[in-house]
């Protein structure tokens, strides 16, 4: 796994930052496109960058960068105003850019297209094995790590936490990417830390794996009605007992997929070429990256929130799964 990272990592810095949809360029040229993810050791750089190298490796006519970014906020910002043509962003974020968010800048931005999207993510909190703490409930007050900010996992969660009235001072909040989280588990410097990330993911198998090890929180069944009653995006969500080292039974939850996102004007026969290798070769990105299972074009049909992209619509229809 950790020589897949390196490897992933050092791809997504061999291409150049600029992208083009044509101009100058000559016929055998390829267009050079930015893909926003996030901080390297997340499921959104991992997964983003797999899926570059795929799209690399089968369209001829592309070079994808899987860029370094702070995550889904910086990512579709960057999109709505024309700075990078696509990137990946959380269900969470689609929804408040795509529908806007009244009183607030956010406007709704309804030429948000959909090409891809991930399984679900599944919202967490992990505790050290040997704490007290059996519910989210007894970390109040207690140091509890929430995401870097700007990242699509801290926006979601921050909302999660607002839905449950336990936003604002109920945690000592900590702003940790996931790599910064774990660091902190291993030296205790925190009591816990939140998450919602698909599985299974590098740097949470790593926590599981360190010395004296860790567990999950359970949630009680009105946690999570009132997360799916308030927040309209999400759906029930079950890590299965089994997933990472010490979990004796299955976690119920919630969450959402992330999602591969551009512009209405993103070219079509782009579209349609990424979806179909996508598609075509989704086993071999499954061995890339192990938490790209799940990310089928049957998902990507079921469960966009924005609208899927013209291309991908053509190619879904070529499948069957639209008419």
């Amino acid at each position: 796994m950790k020589k897949m990272r390196k490897c992933l990592f050092a791809a997504c810095l061999m291409a150049a930052s600029v992208f083009s949809f044509g101009g100058n360029a000559g016929a055998a040229e390829k267009r050079e496109l930015m893909m926003g993810t996030a901080t390297t050791g997340g499921f959104t750089y991992i997964w983003g960058a797999a899926a570059a190298q795929i799209i690399n490796k089968y369209v001829p006519s592309v070079n994808i960068t899987a860029q370094i970014t702070t995550g889904g906020n910086e990512n579709i910002i960057r999109i709505v105003a024309g700075e990078m043509p696509m990137g990946v962003v959380g269900s969470n974020i689609i929804q408040s850019f795509y529908d806007g968010i009244s009183g607030t800048k956010i406007k709704a931005h309804k030429n948000l297209r959909t090409i891809w999207v991930s399984k679900s993510t599944i919202f967490s909190a992990i505790v050290h094995k040997d704490s007290p703490y059996q519910s989210i409930n007894d970390l109040k007050g207690k140091k509890v790590s929430i995401g870097n900010k700007g990242g699509s996992a801290y926006d979601s969660i921050s909302a999660f936490l607002k839905a449950l009235g336990k936003d604002g001072n109920y945690y000592k909040l900590q702003f940790l990417t996931m790599n910064e989280s774990l660091d902190a588990m291993r030296t205790h410097n925190i009591d816990g830390f939140f998450t919602n990330t698909s599985d299974p993911h590098t740097a949470m198998t790593e926590v599981f794996n360190m010395p004296g090890g860790a567990r999950f929180l359970d949630f009680e069944p009105e946690v999570i009605d009132t997360l799916l009653k308030e927040i309209p995006y999400l759906k029930p969500a079950v890590r299965p007992a089994g997933t990472y080292k010490g979990q004796t039974k299955d976690l119920h939850s919630v969450g959402s997929p992330y999602v591969l996102v551009v512009n209405k004007d993103f070219p079509e026969d782009l579209a349609y070429q990424i979806a179909k290798v996508l598609d075509e070769n989704y086993d071999e990105w499954v061995n890339i990256a192990a938490n790209v299972k799940g990310s089928t074009l049957e998902a990507t049909v079921k469960n966009a929130y924005a609208p899927l992209h013209s291309g991908v619509v053509k190619y879904a229809k070529e499948k069957g799964l639209l008419k």
